[in-house]
């Protein structure tokens, strides 16, 4: 009885040292609800990430842009041929083709283009028909109106004589070249009382050809000039 209870006891003290000696258990850890929470939360937040790029976007449909209506197109009215005439120069006369102040340039001095020294002096001399049916009085002035000044201070000529209808007139006004070489032209224009120009009619034709008379000379040195100019 004795024997038996020693080696129960040396059973059970084995056994506690086995018990001892084995691998310990891990106590099992306790789980926090909240953290759990947001491991699933951040779990299905990236799944639907993934989703969203995998799915493609719908391309957004602009509407149509009204095209304007074009721009009303202004028609401007035809630009009227100038009619140019020999010593005579085109354009707008003002005045209309009935006008009783008319003329025609019957003949010149002085050819266009004529060469003249530096400073030389000449005249030049226009004949000039009344065809108008006003008669040109004292009143009517033969002015400078445009181009190089060739008279010195004589701007304007008056009508001497009275001019009736269908006679003529020569009409002359003293000038000098310039002293720098070029091409130079003046402008004249015969004016009636009232300051309008007289009309000038083409020598063939009865219709206003312009209103300007002019002189167009070039001033070249003593070996370039190969015309001597009379007046």
């Amino acid at each position: 009885m004795k024997r038996q209870l020693t080696i129960t006891l040396i059973a059970v003290f084995v056994s506690v040292l086995a018990t001892a000696c084995g691998p310990r258990a891990e106590p099992t850890p306790t789980l926090d609800p909240v953290a759990v929470m947001t491991q699933v939360a951040a779990t299905i937040q990236a799944e639907v990430t993934q989703n969203a790029l995998l799915t493609p976007s719908p391309t957004a449909t602009m509407p149509p842009t009204p095209t304007p209506p074009p721009a009303p197109v202004q028609t401007l009215p035809p630009v009227p041929t100038t009619q140019t005439g020999t010593g005579t120069s085109g354009g707008n006369t003002g005045l209309p083709a009935d006008s009783p102040d008319k003329m025609r340039l019957v003949g010149e001095s002085i050819p266009d283009g004529t060469n003249y020294w530096q400073g030389e002096r000449f005249t030049k001399s226009w004949t000039l028909e009344n065809v108008g049916t006003t008669t040109w009085d004292t009143k009517y002035q033969l002015i400078y109106y445009d181009g190089t000044i060739l008279s010195g201070e004589l701007l304007a000529v008056s009508i001497q004589n009275p001019v009736e209808p269908g006679v003529q007139v020569q009409i002359s006004v003293p000038m000098e070249a310039p002293d720098t070489l070029g091409s130079y032209i003046s402008y004249w224009r015969l004016i009636n009382e009232d300051g309008e120009p007289v009309l000038i009619m083409d020598a063939k034709e009865d219709v206003p050809i312009g209103t300007e008379i002019w002189v167009d000379i070039d001033v070249v040195t003593e070996a370039e000039k190969t015309v001597t100019p009379s007046g």
